[in-house]
């Protein structure tokens, strides 16, 4: 019998129906109906899981899910300085070509301000993903001067024919050589009334762009918009703002890119949010790096402080969201500092290592205060400034110095190793083990017959008194039991191959300032690898 994969389960319900979960003293024991049975397993084969909602717990002791805000650098990675950019940049995204970084942002001036032509669609690369330069294009004349870094202004044919607001990259590994390059973002459409529609572009460089005629997606257009190519759907997905609880977000799908239906509610805000509180743009993308993860960084707008920070939801087929945690993942800074009113997550990830790289727009200036006034104060422009997470490092099981325990579900997978994304504190330690369904623990894979594991690894591998190997288990369904003790794990994966114990690199971030050679990157840009 062919195993379904952990998408179909999800979305076929073939695993036992999952109902929430019971307190049962300072247990937290899963709950599932009578229908179904799991007696194969949750198949996860030798991908990456990551634990950044509830899926995988079974029981649950003294273990909760832990949301791990993004080290701001402080960094000014890309600011106001050329003649365009009078008024302030605004919407951005960011992907990573081969050895370069690449960015597409969108930029105010003060002569265009507020009208239909106020927006230069522009283009920024970097070596490192630190240090950004703005080349000189030629594209585009500015006031005279071919020597911008401006792809246009204003795009589109007649009856469409408008500038780009809330525009998001990314790259299309389906399409054709000259439809590689995909961008989705508020257009004005004279035939609709209101006009802003979500309109489409494609290009075959990131650089020479053409807009499709007609809207893509009817749903009136506002804010930033979120879109890729979802591997796991063989669709395009578009995210973008709709009506809910104020401002909320929406999703649709479409198999040419050219035909969205209406966006539809999947996230807002209830009552564990703050009061007045809603949420402005999506910034979603498709995790890369593990199987079926979708993660979005949308902002809070909390209308009484009139602030913006950026939250996280989770999310494992891109539909139902979750929220591990309801804390900031980038918060607002202080008085005084660059980013102390608003702040907007730019689209993409860039992979430096064991780091995971992401950019945000922050502005000393609150939501009400970004008028052009304001703006064109010294300090009034919005500034990008680089973030950092490690590898898989967004939401973990954790357990204080009192320790914790964590059964998961049964578990069917093809490796022949078991490898953990953990961090343990000094004095802490995990163990880990594999027991049946009565959660008898199998003959020499107890917890207590696990080398124990401190330290900071991405990828350590785990060992019962010194051996690796879980070959024979391959194709059976077993349970993972986890003790932890002053700890949190990221991610399980049972590979094919053990990999040597991989710390957590301590300073990844100061070699790439340096601009060390021979670093390995990766990028994805909302969702695409």
């Amino acid at each position: 019998m062919k195993r379904p994969t952990l998408s179909a389960m999800l979305l076929a319900a073939a695993l036992p129906a999952f109902t929430g979960f019971a307190q049962e003293g300072d247990r937290v024991v899963r709950q599932v109906s009578a229908a179904g049975s799991a007696a194969d397993g949750l198949f996860v084969g030798d991908a990456k899981q990551l634990f950044i909602d509830d899926l995988f717990f079974d029981t649950r002791q003294g273990i909760a899910l832990r949301v791990h805000p993004a080290r701001k650098t402080g960094e000014r990675n890309l600011q106001r300085d050329r003649p365009w950019e009078s008024a302030t940049p605004n919407w951005f995204s960011v992907l990573q070509d081969g050895a370069t970084c690449r960015m597409w942002y969108e930029c105010y001036d003060v002569e265009g301000w507020p009208t239909t032509d106020d927006t230069s669609f522009c283009y920024a690369q970097s070596e490192d993903g630190v240090h950004w330069d703005k080349p000189d294009l030629g594209l585009f004349s500015y006031q005279g001067s071919d020597s911008t870094n401006i792809l246009f202004r204003l795009i589109g044919p007649e009856g469409a024919h408008s500038r780009v607001h809330g525009a998001c990259v990314f790259v299309d590994p389906s399409a054709p050589a000259g439809e590689r390059y995909k961008a989705v973002s508020q257009g004005l459409f004279s035939e609709f009334t209101p006009p802003y529609r979500v309109a489409g572009m494609v290009s075959p460089d990131g650089l020479y762009w053409t807009r499709l005629a007609a809207p893509i997606c009817e749903t009136p257009a506002d804010s930033q918009y979120s879109s890729f190519w979802d591997p796991n759907l063989s669709k395009y997905v578009l995210y973008g703002r709709v009506g809910g609880r104020g401002r909320a977000i929406g999703r649709s799908e479409s198999s040419d890119f050219a035909h969205f239906g209406p966006l539809e509610l999947v996230m807002q805000t209830d009552d564990q949010d703050p009061p007045d509180s809603d949420l402005y743009n999506p910034a979603v993308v498709r995790y890369p790096y593990a199987a079926n993860v979708y993660l979005a960084f949308p902002s809070l707008y909390q209308h009484r402080s009139d602030t913006l920070d950026i939250r996280l939801a989770v999310s494992r087929d891109g539909v139902h969201w979750t929220w591990p945690e309801r804390v900031p993942f980038i918060p607002v800074g202080t008085e005084g500092e660059f980013d102390s009113g608003s702040l907007y997550m730019g689209q993409g990830l860039v992979r430096q290592g064991d780091e995971l790289w992401q950019y945000y727009g922050g502005s000393g200036l609150k939501h009400e205060e970004s008028e052009l006034e304001n703006l064109v104060k010294p300090d009034g422009a919005r500034v990008y400034s680089r973030v950092v997470s490690r590898l898989d490092g967004f939401v973990s099981a954790d357990a204080g110095p009192e320790g914790g325990a964590l059964t998961t579900v049964p578990l069917s997978f093809t490796g022949g190793h078991l490898e953990l994304n953990v961090q343990v504190r000094p004095g802490g330690e995990v163990r880990a083990g594999l027991v049946d369904g009565d959660g008898t623990a199998l003959p020499g894979l107890a917890p207590d017959d696990c080398d124990p594991i401190t330290g900071d690894h991405v990828a350590r591998a785990v060992a019962w008194r010194g051996s690796p190997d879980l070959s024979a288990l391959a194709g059976h369904a077993v349970r993972l039991q986890v003790r932890l003790r002053d700890a949190s794990l990221y991610a399980f994966q049972f590979a094919r191959r053990p990999q040597p114990a991989t710390e957590a690199p301590a300073r990844a971030s100061d070699r790439a300032h340096r601009g060390a050679p021979g670093s390995a990157r990766s990028c994805a840009a909302c969702g695409s690898p």
